[in-house]
């Protein structure tokens, strides 16, 4: 009987050892292929290969330029006017921000000041006067970039325009203004340049699109008993501008 007992008790020890054993050693299994799962999903041996999305790339510069300007001022009188204006070179300078997205398109706002002077001839009654013009203002620009090359266009946004010029009267030196030449919103066109890096070249072109509508006010005699004569005209004034900058 107590052999019977013995051998029973040695069967269970023995059964329930083999079942820790192996359930170990299923453990063991276990571990060692969810690390080669592990392993694999690194190495790219089984988990699925997931393509990339490629982000847009926004990159900014910021530029300063100085420049040249070859202006045409067409006047057309809306009654008889004896005096002839004419507008000379002028010369400016500008500053300009360029938010590029991706490698080809952009946005380019700029705020250009250009100082020229508009010559008033009135020979009938012996006056002639130059007026100073000083001009601001707000290009907004969309720009496509071609290898080197970028292409720009888009609105301007005058912003001051104050052609003006001083003359002596009763002892007192006064200051007549012509009244707005440019309009309000102009346009340009144009290609620039960029090359060694940080340098650039700009070539644009800067029109209206309809005449517009001035007031010129000048005196054209010294003769305290003559009053300023005002002349009403329609004009057209645009311009061709190169400047060379340094962008940031």
């Amino acid at each position: 009987m107590k052999m019977n007992i013995r051998c029973a008790i040695l069967l269970l020890s023995t059964a329930f050892t083999l079942c820790v054993v192996g359930d170990v050693v299923a453990q063991g299994s276990a571990v060692r292929q969810s690390e080669a799962e592990l392993k694999g999903s690194y190495s790219g041996e089984s988990a699925p290969k997931v393509k990339k999305r490629k982000s847009v790339q926004i990159t900014t510069e910021l530029g300063l330029g100085v420049g040249a300007h070859y202006n045409w001022f067409s006047v057309q009188p809306l009654e008889e006017m004896s005096a002839q204006l004419k507008m000379t070179m002028s010369y400016g300078a500008a500053l300009q921000f360029r938010l590029n997205i991706g490698k080809v398109f952009g946005i380019q706002p700029e705020v250009t000041y250009s100082y020229g002077t508009i010559r008033i001839n009135d020979e009938p009654h012996n006056f002639s006067t130059k007026a100073r013009l000083n001009l601001v203002q707000v290009p907004l620009l969309l720009s496509l970039r071609i290898a080197m090359f970028r292409i720009n266009a888009g609105p301007v946004f005058t912003l001051m325009d104050t052609p003006y010029y001083n003359i002596a009267l009763n002892d007192n030196i006064e200051k007549c203004y012509l009244g707005r030449i440019y309009p309000t919103v102009t346009y340009a066109a144009g290609v620039s340049v960029k090359f060694a890096k940080c340098m650039m070249l700009d070539l644009r072109y800067v029109g209206q699109f309809m005449e517009k509508k001035a007031h010129c006010e000048y005196l054209y005699s010294l003769d305290e008993n003559i009053q300023p004569k005002a002349q009403k005209f329609n004009n057209k004034i645009g311009n061709i501008q190169l400047r060379f900058g340094y962008v940031f």
